[in-house]
């Protein structure tokens, strides 16, 4: 009976497969499913993209200009424009969405008609908060009122303005620099003042000197970026808030656990931070070149270092948290941060300025002078 069941199913079987001719091979059904389609097969048309209005939106947002823009709009020129203009509360309803929605069109045909270099992104990014503050201070400075809406508007729009104008000119190391130089100026000007008690003419008087060594500081960083003998990125500049950072904690270690007077530990932290800032062009800046997402990491890896280096003094058993040896720890523990994120990244070296770059030379009037053609000609020109 068995032999005659396995001959009812052998012969079906031998007439399907031709002789001589190899079995097929068992594909599973996934294993068939992930076989390539055959050459003479067509390819699948592409997914359609829906075409909605939240696509195109998205699409004009996707800009980082206008979207930046656009956000300055919601959070700066839409409020101060508000304050400036009414203190009634509908009218100021109403004049805050017309800046606020102003903003994005404005930023969206700016787009369409410049091309918008990073330099210039970096500055309509971060000139308005510098141009805000900066127009508050002057404003109240002048008139003694603590009144700034229309300092913060008008200097916001200036700072957008002098971006988009100048910041075509400026690399992005330069842009930056502009800004860190704004920073460090005013930061250093008014800790000084703070340093000496000086009060004459009172918070007016600082306030103008603090506004007048941010504007005075954009020079300078854009000069040094612009003019150093070494490539100076925009994630470099970025390195130096984190060295002159580290540099202040190391010098506050000094003064952590004393009793100075005020005047004392100021000076100690500018002291500080002034060393760690050429410690950071010496070490970061001039030795490698970092983008702006590798200065990022730098920094919050120095971060990170510092509060591992804290941590560790208190479980050491540092009695009083803010003592010198905490101090100390974190600032080490930051400098370690900072190397350990540097062999990770594995960042270029700097590429400097080659000398191709800085010496020029005329050929046109090269052969005008051997022409022996009345002139003045600039046959040989170097940069430093």
């Amino acid at each position: 009976m068995r032999l005659l069941f396995a001959l009812l199913i052998a012969f079906p079987l031998a007439a399907q497969d031709p002789a001589g001719q190899p079995k097929p091979r068992l594909e599973l059904a996934d294993s068939a499913r992930r076989r390539a389609a055959p050459a003479s097969a067509e390819a699948p048309p592409p997914a359609m993209r829906a075409d909605t209005a939240a696509a195109g939106v998205k699409g004009i947002l996707r800009t980082s200009f206008v979207r930046n823009q656009t956000l300055l709009g919601i959070a700066l020129y839409g409020p101060a424009f508000a304050a400036t203009v009414t203190d009634a509360a509908v009218p100021g309803s109403a004049a805050y969405l017309v800046m606020a929605g102003g903003s994005f069109f404005a930023a969206a045909e700016l787009s369409r008609d410049l091309q918008i270099s990073e330099g210039m992104e970096l500055l309509a990014t971060r000139a308005p908060l510098r141009g805000a503050a900066i127009g508050a201070a002057l404003l109240y400075a002048m008139t003694g009122k603590r009144e700034y809406a229309a300092g913060l508007f008008f200097g916001s729009i200036l700072g957008t303005t002098g971006a988009l104008t100048l910041g075509s000119r400026l690399t992005p190391g330069a842009a930056m620099g502009s800004m860190f130089g704004a920073d460090a100026a005013a930061t250093l000007a008014m800790s000084t003042m703070y340093a000496l008690n000086t009060d004459a003419g009172g918070a007016r008087t600082r306030a103008a000197v603090g506004a007048g060594a941010a504007i005075a500081g954009m020079q300078l960083g854009a000069m040094y970026a612009s003019y150093a003998s070494y490539e100076v990125t925009a994630g470099d500049v970025q390195t130096l808030w984190a060295s002159s950072l580290i540099g202040a904690a190391a010098a506050g270690a000094a003064v952590a656990s004393g009793t100075p007077d005020t005047r004392t530990t100021t000076f100690t932290l500018i002291g500080g931070g002034l060393a760690g800032l050429v410690a950071g062009d010496r070490w970061l800046v001039r030795r490698y070149d970092h983008s702006r997402s590798e200065g990022s990491l730098v920094s919050v890896a120095g971060v990170a270092g510092a509060l591992m280096g804290g941590g560790v003094a208190v479980l050491v058993g540092a009695g009083d948290r803010s003592n010198a040896a905490t101090v100390a720890l974190a600032a080490a523990g930051a400098v370690g941060g900072v190397v350990v994120a540097e062999r990770w990244l594995g960042v270029r070296p700097d590429a400097g300025r080659r000398l191709s770059q800085r010496l020029t030379i005329t050929p046109q009037s090269l052969a005008l002078a051997a022409a022996r053609v009345p002139g003045t000609y600039s046959i040989v020109s170097y940069s430093f």
